[in-house]
């Protein structure tokens, strides 16, 4: 096994060589398996738990592992190389006994070709959650309340007792504490997604406009008169020419079907004709605009896929001391399948979230995510972290390097600076 950068420090390793990373081989695919059994077992760059920290598995996963520990220095339960790379440490976080109950419990695993990893649905008031209580067989005791309209994975479902000794149903989270299941709806999260510009760039490429609010016309421009056409749909997406008119104050937008827009109406993003330093060659990079709540994927000057996003309701203000989204160039830190350690109240307008989904963690800070509670894409909203469709955070994170390696849940970014570029701009 090589370091972050794949490089390696030279020959096999001795296990005393301190900071030294060691050079073991890959784990076969088809090799034993560990087990997570905590909310965050830490995958490290060297069998350590000072180690620097590759990734990390979440409660249920497994993945492929050598058949003997590398060292038990620092970790009685063994240091095991996992593949594809890293070490995890089996004892309070990790299990090679493949009948472990939590194994058994969180068996569901996310779905990563898909919109959601997991089903997911919102309280419908506050709610007790509960955790099994070790005391009493088949039954739960209360550890906390989520409030009205919190939003949550459910990976399994349990009947048991009860604080009142009543039997109830109960949703599982993802870890591991219940909720009851009739204090749950379903959630519905936006069917709204971006365009592919095509692999040219030119397909369907730019300008396009989005619909942001309702109410919206098409109208028929000619001879110096504007007359008014049916409705267009809120998120409709429209091809724009490029090319519009102007009859007295108002400016309208040509449509390739030869219908118009009003300016006012419409959420325009245009071609670029000034680009960063940093957009050269196959360069990939995203470019985000607060003022017009767009976001567009770019591979050096070609713009790939382009979309609404929602980002912080106070816009342009501080995001020290407002809900506002950082300006300038960040680098992507890592990725998350969801974004199990934010904090449930950083995100939700009243409840808390939880598991949100295709979390991407830049340098400022703050998470681009899928917003399975929400609709306003294109428009401000949340205290600061840039919110997509579900739909398009998959697809954004998918094609955001580095790569989740399989039955990880997170992976940490190996060298910044050097991968995608997120510009955030006004």
């Amino acid at each position: 096994m090589t370091g972050c950068n794949g490089a390696k420090d030279g020959p096999s390793l001795s296990k005393a060589a301190g900071t030294a990373i060691p050079d073991v081989p890959e784990p076969p695919a088809n090799g034993p398996k560990l087990g997570s059994i905590a909310k965050l077992t830490p995958v490290r760059l060297r069998p350590a738990k000072a180690a620097k920290q590759l990734g990390y598995l979440h409660a249920g996963a497994q993945v492929a592992r050598a058949e003997k520990p590398y060292t038990k220095d620092g970790c009685p339960g063994g240091w095991y190389p996992i593949r594809p790379r890293g070490f995890v440490c089996v004892g309070s976080t990790a299990t090679i006994d493949m009948n472990h109950p939590t194994l058994a419990a969180m068996a569901l695993r996310p779905k990563l070709d898909q919109a959601l990893p997991y089903a997911y649905a919102t309280t419908r008031k506050n709610t007790p959650l509960y955790e099994r209580d070790p005391k009493k067989k088949e039954a739960v005791k209360k550890i906390g309340e989520l409030p009205e309209g919190s939003g949550l994975a459910i990976v399994g479902s349990w009947s048991g007792i009860d604080p009142k000794g009543r039997q109830d149903r109960l949703g599982m989270t993802t870890d591991g504490h219940f909720v009851r299941a009739a204090d749950l709806r379903a959630a519905e999260p936006s069917s709204f997604h971006g365009v592919d510009l095509g692999a040219t760039g030119a397909a369907k490429g730019l300008p396009i406009g989005f619909i942001v609010k309702r109410g919206v016309r098409a109208w028929k421009v000619e001879k110096g008169d504007a007359d008014k056409l049916g409705r267009l749909d809120y998120h409709d997406m429209l091809p724009l020419t490029g090319r519009f008119r102007t009859i007295g104050p108002v400016k309208y937008w040509a449509m390739s079907d030869g219908r118009y827009v009003r300016h006012r109406d419409v959420t325009v993003i245009r071609r670029r004709n000034i680009w960063p330093d940093f957009a050269t060659g196959k360069q990939k990079w995203i470019d985000v605009s607060i003022i017009t709540g767009t976001l567009v994927l770019y591979e050096g000057h070609k713009a790939v896929f382009a979309t609404l996003v929602s980002v912080g309701r106070d816009r342009l203000g501080d995001p020290k001391t407002s809900d506002s989204t950082a300006q300038g160039d960040f680098d992507v830190l890592g990725k998350h399948i969801t974004a199990v350690g934010l904090d449930p109240t950083s995100l939700g307008e009243h409840g808390r979230i939880f598991d949100a989904p295709w979390a991407i963690e830049l340098s400022s800070g703050q998470m681009m995510l899928g917003a399975f509670w929400q609709d306003r894409f294109g428009i401000e909203h949340g205290p600061g972290a840039i919110e997509m469709s579900p739909s398009d955070a998959h697809k954004v994170w998918q094609w955001v390097d580095p790569q989740v390696p399989e039955g990880w849940h997170g992976v940490t970014q190996p060298d910044p600076g050097k991968h995608v570029v997120v510009h955030i701009r006004k």
